[in-house]
């Protein structure tokens, strides 16, 4: 066999040992790797509750009278000052007529006392008229005048009272519920109609005792509901009941819900994502970093890098709660820290790997 020249064996040798770094990057595992970092944001608080409104009535007519026209049915959406009922009026309007004709008759009987005060008052200056006389026709005027005011305030009322023969929205919403007809006799305090605000509902929720204090009026929050699925809604706290409840120990928190599109109504059940902050700073790491270990703990693989080379080890991890696509730290691992998040599957200790992205391109 034909030995090669001293020459080219040393020629060989050396371009062997040129590319021994690239094939030894071949060789090594490509994985995906993320650094660890550290975090104020606790676990979300995920509390129940079901939507109320903002404001309900239940509407009745501030006088007694026959419905003469209904103005509005269920589903019909009023503004604030819409008519919605109109009561008989004819003999309400009847004693107003009366009444003001009354206050007509007080206002001659008032002009023509206060003529005689006057003309009284100057018979007495001349001596025409004695004083006393005088002074029963000034009080003849006054008591004219006091008549006019009682006949006046009389007047008054009952345009009131005929006013009331009309119920109108207090406020803008949705007619929910109708319990009378045209026909029919209502009476102040019996409802007829039943108006819900929609525009703005509320959720209230049960907090634990133990994260009440968490919750301040800066705390975002997520609200979902079967009703809307795959939709998340944006909402802020309106106000934190500081009052416990002893048998289940809890703390109300009340949530505004913005229901512009009139998607919800009272009733529906949601549920309330807060994401609420610790006051240490927390470790995270993702859970595709995790490895279920043979004793059942959790360990992840660290990558160092040892004599110019990329290589891992496995650390046994103390996991807490979980938060979002992250997992609590307590004990094994520090900010700054590099871990496996891809292609931790087959590792052994001490191997070398090579950083890729999650198209498998290389990295730094």
């Amino acid at each position: 066999m034909e030995r090669l020249p001293r020459y080219r064996l040393l020629a060989l040798g050396g371009l062997l040992a040129a590319l021994s770094p690239t094939l030894g990057s071949a060789q090594a595992t490509p994985v995906t790797a993320q650094t660890i970092s550290a975090s104020r944001t606790a676990a979300p608080l995920v509390l129940s509750g079901t939507f109320t409104a903002r404001q309900r009535s239940d509407l009745s007519p501030a006088v007694p009278g026959l419905v003469q026209t209904l103005q509005v049915d269920v589903g019909d959406t009023v503004a604030a000052g819409d008519v919605l009922i109109r009561l008989d009026t004819e003999l309400a309007q009847l004693q107003l007529d009366r009444l003001r004709a009354a206050q007509t008759e007080a206002e001659a009987l008032r002009d023509e006392a206060q003529r005689q005060a006057e003309q009284a008052k100057l018979l007495a200056q001349s001596g025409d008229l004695s004083a006393s006389l005088a002074q029963t026709r000034l009080a003849e005027a006054a008591t004219a005048n006091a008549r006019l005011a009682s006949r006046e305030a009389e007047a008054r009322e009952q345009a009131a009272r005929v006013e009331r023969h009309v119920l109108r929205a207090p406020y803008a919403g949705v007619i929910t519920g109708r319990y009378t007809d045209a026909g029919e006799w209502a009476v102040p305090g019996t409802p007829v109609l039943e108006l819900v605000d929609l525009a703005s509902l509320r959720l209230d929720v049960q907090v634990p005792q133990a994260r009440f204090a968490d919750i301040t009026a800066d705390t975002r929050v997520s609200v979902r509901t079967p009703a809307l699925p795959g939709q998340m809604l944006d909402a802020t706290v309106q106000a934190t009941v500081p009052v416990s409840d002893p048998t289940a120990r809890t703390l109300q928190v009340r949530l505004s819900v913005d229901n512009s599109r009139r998607q919800l109504l009272p009733g529906m059940s949601a549920q309330a994502e807060f994401a609420v902050q610790s006051e240490a700073e927390r470790v995270l790491a993702p859970r595709d970093a995790l490895v279920r270990r043979p004793d059942g703990a959790y360990g992840v693989w660290v990558v160092t890098q040892r004599d110019g080379e990329l290589r891992v080890s496995v650390r046994r991890v103390q996991t807490g709660r979980t938060v979002g696509g992250d997992v609590e730290i307590r004990d094994g691992l520090s900010p700054g820290d590099r871990v496996v998040v891809r292609g931790n599957e087959g590792l052994s200790d001490g191997q070398a790997v090579r950083i890729v992205d999650r198209i498998g391109q290389s990295k730094p």
